[in-house]
């Protein structure tokens, strides 16, 4: 029974990222069609800043309250639970209120001296509400993951970002007209807005869950709780914060770089705007295979290493390779073949295209690189995980700074730095993985086999289906081909390797 409920909360949490992983692609298409390249790359201007603010305000609540959570719902300390959650409340409500207080002082700073561009400002200032209440949601988000309760931070994340992309769309509307600098900030805006009604959502379903599970006992005091909880929090925050630090490092500086190349300004910006707002959010669409199955992988293979159970260790992480490998095979087959025609059909702007086509080769490497992360998770080395991230964050802030101020190389430089940055992350996470586990990879069927597939299907789309259907169709059709080639060629290996 207990593995049965599991099952669905598995299947849940699943189906759940796959809807808020096609609501953030659909988000990304309408900011782009309103506020074009140049407003996206304002846009992704700030969002590292964000993130990184986020991890300053409330960075590892989550998964501490979530631990506590289980704790004490084990031990029936429920009354101790609701005071931890309560004083966590607080505490969070005027930490980020300090820090939000101190982040709009200097934003003006941030904008015109860090960031170096001005329009930037007002997108500053947008997120600010969402650092306080994010901070004041994670609590209770947490709260429900450590009850096992999947169901409602499911559909309170769905509704979370249906309002987003409602409110992003009538803001712009609103102030299409204006400068750039305020369409942005309405797209920022508009997380303010979905982070609000997410919080109003957590707070009225846990007063409900108080409601019918009333606590009772004696407790600790506050200070002690609060104390609990920051205990866990604050290595998991510090991990996020020098990572995002990187990114927003990275962000400011691609487009100088570019400019730097013999690029004016505006048009780094836009290029900026069309390759971290549109190029990679089609490239890494197909990730939200990827990404579900980590939230399957993380504790199956926690639990298989706490039983020590190699076989099951080995079997797993055979199938996660070849999972991404598949999704970024196949991906790389159909982007390669019609970068232009995808960039068209979903930002009306066939020279993302060349961005596409750009990043195509190096997306199965990506994406084998993306599913390592998850294994060191799951395998319990988040030391090693955070060692990992830095290198490989430190080569692409060298490598980028590098190749993108080369007039030749110019933009290009980031697809080279995508394979380079990959490889040395796969080689980083595989040893460490490699060295733990006894682990036998499937060579022919994780990653030979999807390869092979991935040309005939390239071949395919290029000089066959290209002249008959439109994109739409393309895009199915290429997916089709790819698991007719595959599925039945790697079920004939596993049968002729068992002979």
């Amino acid at each position: 029974m207990k593995r049965s409920a599991f099952f669905e909360k598995t299947v849940l949490l699943t189906i759940s990222n796959i809807i808020t992983g096609i609501l953030t692609f659909v988000f990304s298409i309408i900011l782009s069609r309103e506020i074009g390249p140049k407003g996206v790359g304002i846009y992704q201007l700030v969002m590292p800043l964000y993130n990184m603010c986020l991890f300053i305000t409330s960075g590892g609540i989550t998964i501490s309250v979530s631990k506590i959570a289980a704790e004490k719902k084990a031990l029936g300390k429920f009354n101790e639970l609701y005071k931890t959650v309560f004083v966590t409340c607080i505490f969070e409500f005027i930490w980020s209120i300090l820090f939000t207080a101190v982040l709009i002082l200097i934003s003006k700073f941030i904008a015109f001296n860090i960031i170096a561009d001005e329009r930037t400002l007002y997108s500053i200032l947008a997120f600010c509400p969402a650092l306080i209440i994010v901070s004041i949601s994670s609590v209770y988000k947490g709260v429900y993951y450590g009850l096992q309760k999947v169901t409602e931070p499911a559909i309170i994340d769905i509704a979370e970002k249906i309002c987003r992309i409602t409110v992003m769309y009538l803001l712009v509307r609103v102030i299409s007209d204006m400068n750039l600098g305020l369409s942005a900030a309405s797209a920022v805006l508009s997380l303010s807005c979905g982070e609000f009604l997410s919080c109003i959502l957590f707070y009225f379903c846990y007063r409900s869950y108080v409601k019918r599970n009333p606590g009772s006992g004696k407790s600790d005091n506050g200070v002690q709780l609060v104390f609990n909880v920051l205990k866990l929090a604050l290595p998991l925050a510090l991990n996020g914060i020098l990572t995002t630090i990187f990114s927003t490092v990275i962000a400011v500086m691609i487009p100088r770089r570019l400019s730097s190349s013999g690029i004016s300004y505006e048009n780094a910006l836009s290029l900026f705007g069309k390759l971290q707002g549109m190029a990679l959010n089609i490239v890494f669409f197909p990730a939200i295979i990827v990404n579900s199955l980590n939230v399957i992988l993380i504790p199956s293979i926690s639990e298989a290493v706490s039983f020590k159970k190699s076989y099951i260790i080995n079997h797993r992480i055979n199938i996660a390779v070849r999972t991404a490998a598949i999704a970024g095979f196949s991906t790389s087959a159909l982007l390669l073949a019609i970068p232009h025609e995808v960039g068209q059909l979903f930002f009306r702007d066939s020279t993302v295209g060349d961005l596409i086509k750009m990043l195509s080769p190096g997306i199965p490497l990506v994406y084998i690189e993306l599913i390592s992360f998850a294994l060191l998770n799951g395998l319990g080395k988040q030391t090693r995980l955070l060692i990992n991230s830095i290198i490989i964050s430190s080569c692409d802030l060298v490598l980028l700074y590098i190749l993108l101020g080369i007039p030749k190389v110019s933009i290009y430089g980031y697809a080279i730095n995508f394979v380079i940055s990959s490889i040395v992350g796969i080689f980083l996470n595989y040893t460490i993985i490699f060295k733990n586990c006894n682990v036998k990879l499937q060579l022919f069927s994780a990653i030979l086999l999807p390869a092979l597939s991935s040309v005939v299907v390239y071949l395919i789309n290029k000089y066959l289906l290209i002249n008959v259907f439109n994109t739409g169709i393309i895009i199915i059709l290429s997916y089709l081909l790819f698991a007719f080639l595959y599925f039945p060629l790697y079920k004939l290996s596993k049968e002729k390797s068992s002979i």
